[in-house]
């Protein structure tokens, strides 16, 4: 069994999302906003999709969404960079383009004052235009004889991303069958990460750590910003710089914005260069948090197992006849960014120690970006065959080539449709890996008291 992972990981090492991923020379006004990384506000897939062989119709379709777009989680996040700028302003301490980054935080602010954490408008509309188009897509999946189930957390912006989706449905189909909750009771898998893995996630932060350090250079903005850089470098003359924690705070509010309308953006207040690198650091928080590294002995995304194991039995159960047609889940990034590496969908279980290539491959706007989400279609022939299709942020996505794609009894094969017995043996192979790992590891678990589900719903997620 151990020596399934260096196939599962060999797989992937020289894969990526490079297909996708958008480089530094390449970046536009077009194209500014995915820098936001995992904030990046949802967008309409423009792909089309491919007919399923002939002979097939879909029978199943799950899902697992992250919650739409939504304002900065708290109110200091608004209120840090604007009374920095306040206070400088008083004290005529700003140079003409700090006033007027002032003017556009004033109002940024106000937009979001009573609703840190809430979903947005925007949010909202998402999640409305993912159930669209799964029932445009797959109207046979929404009949009246079918049964919609969807789970959400506990959380507000989670729980307003379910209804939105579900009153959705009802508008295209008011008579259809709903089974919806939100409980603690499926925290498991729709939340709550294996102890397994917290021992390995601390191994990389002093590398990323050192990384941040490398990529954080606010000097050109505070020129741009101060009459005096001493003012937040020498932070009310108490040797403090503070020139670091505006600039980051800065770029949380600038990332945020595009998942509302205030009326003005702080797309200028970071040049190119600078949006890369604070984009560099978002993405590798989540990299260090949710991806494969031998940094961390490439099992963080095995935290999420038991998710998969939901998947594949609420397949099974569905397949079975049980009347369910649709599972939709509503979650976090926390588990999504995480159940991608472990899909590998794509390549989004790349692995690499090298720090400063990851982002060339493994890109947090490709996977759980703001209503990110990943869906599992199946399909059924008259003869009883199941084969099942990716969609990646409703983008058909392929497994590593070690799983073959399904192929007729003439040999022709189809694009991007896999055997189910085929993609069920490679995931159970992954669950078992990590039951066999767990067994053998000799690394501590970390017994600290972590948060509650609850205070960790209402951070940076």
């Amino acid at each position: 069994m151990r020596k399934l992972i260096a196939v599962l990981v060999a797989s992937v090492v020289v894969l990526g999302l490079d297909a996708k991923v958008i480089r530094k020379d390449q970046m536009n006004a077009d194209n500014l906003k995915k820098f936001a990384g995992s904030v990046y506000a949802y967008e309409a897939p423009t792909e089309p999709l491919t007919p399923a062989p002939k002979g097939f119709k879909p029978v199943y379709l799950t899902h697992f969404g992250r919650h739409g777009s939504r304002f900065l989680d708290n109110a200091s996040n608004y209120d840090r960079p604007y009374n920095y700028l306040k206070e400088a302003a008083d004290s005529d301490m700003l140079t003409e383009f700090g006033k007027d980054v002032l003017r556009r935080l004033e109002i940024i602010r106000a937009e979001a004052d009573q609703r840190a954490g809430d979903l947005t408008q925007k949010g909202m509309q998402q999640h409305r235009d993912i159930a669209r188009r799964m029932v445009e897509n797959y109207p046979e999946l929404f009949t009246n004889d079918k049964i919609i189930m969807a789970r959400s957390t506990t959380s507000h912006r989670v729980l307003v991303s379910e209804y939105s989706a579900l009153m959705q449905i009802l508008r295209m189909r008011p008579k259809i069958k709903l089974d919806y909750d939100s409980s603690n009771h499926d925290e498991p898998w729709m939340y709550t990460e294996d102890k397994g893995v917290s021992a390995h996630k601390r191994k990389i932060n002093a590398a990323v750590q050192e990384f941040n350090r490398n990529h954080t250079h606010p000097e050109r903005l505070m020129k741009a910003l101060f009459k005096d850089t001493g003012f937040i470098t020498d932070y009310q003359g108490q040797g403090r710089d503070q020139s670091g924690s505006l600039y980051t705070s800065l770029y949380d509010v600038a990332s945020y914005v595009q998942g509302s309308d205030p009326g003005v953006d702080l797309n200028d207040v970071f040049t190119y260069d600078e949006w890369y690198d604070l984009f560099l650091m978002n993405n590798m928080r989540w990299y260090s948090q949710a991806g494969y590294s031998p940094l961390t002995d490439n099992v963080i995304p095995y935290g999420h197992c038991v998710t998969l194991q939901n998947f594949i039995d609420f397949a099974d159960e569905a397949l079975a006849g049980n009347g369910v047609s649709v599972m939709l889940r509503y979650g976090h990034e926390v588990t999504l960014m995480s159940f991608f590496s472990l899909l590998d969908l794509n390549g989004s279980g790349y692995s690499t120690d090298d720090l400063e290539s990851v982002a060339d491959h493994w890109v947090a706007y490709d996977l759980a970006c703001m209503g990110g989400n990943v869906q599992w279609v199946f399909f059924r022939d008259k003869k009883g065959t199941v084969i099942v299709k990716f969609l990646m942020n409703e983008v058909e996505a392929t497994l590593p080539e070690t799983v073959p794609f399904y192929k007729d009894d003439k040999g022709r094969e189809f694009k991007p449709y896999y055997r189910w017995e085929d993609v069920r043996k490679f995931y159970l192979d992954k669950i078992a890996y990590w039951e066999d790992f767990k067994a053998h590891d000799e690394t501590p678990v970390d017994e600290t008291p972590r948060r509650t589900y609850r205070q960790e719903i209402n951070t940076a997620n």
